[in-house]
């Protein structure tokens, strides 16, 4: 990813943001409901609701640490659109099938983009 860059106050919901554990795990996020205090959002891939200190842009764990946003750097159309498509998949309440598991060319783009 190019530049790197951060302004929590320019999220609204639909928007992606880029965050890291102290580990070094990276997470894309989706911006859900933002708040004067808090950016509600969700782990794409784990499908993990997260709570983020909007002042800060730290999250409040529930359990074990928590993760940083890094980058509020808005992707490419295509890009962002397939990531909401992941978040779709994942998230729809049920398990995809092994053929709708695999990553499309377009899904693969997009991941190898934001983590090099």
């Amino acid at each position: 990813m190019a530049e790197k860059r951060i302004d929590l106050q320019k999220l609204r919901p639909g928007d992606l943001f880029h965050a890291q554990y102290p580990g070094g795990q990276t997470v894309t996020g989706l911006t859900l409901e933002v708040t004067a205090a808090r950016i509600r959002g969700r782990d794409i891939t784990r499908q993990e609701i997260l709570e983020i200190d909007r002042a800060t842009g730290v999250s409040i764990p529930t359990d074990g640490d928590p993760c940083t946003i890094y980058s509020t750097e808005a992707l490419p159309p295509d890009l962002h659109e397939a990531i909401i498509g992941l978040d779709r998949k994942y998230g729809s309440g049920r398990t995809p099938t092994e053929e709708e598991s695999k990553l499309t060319l377009a899904e693969r783009k997009a991941l190898i983009f934001i983590n090099p």
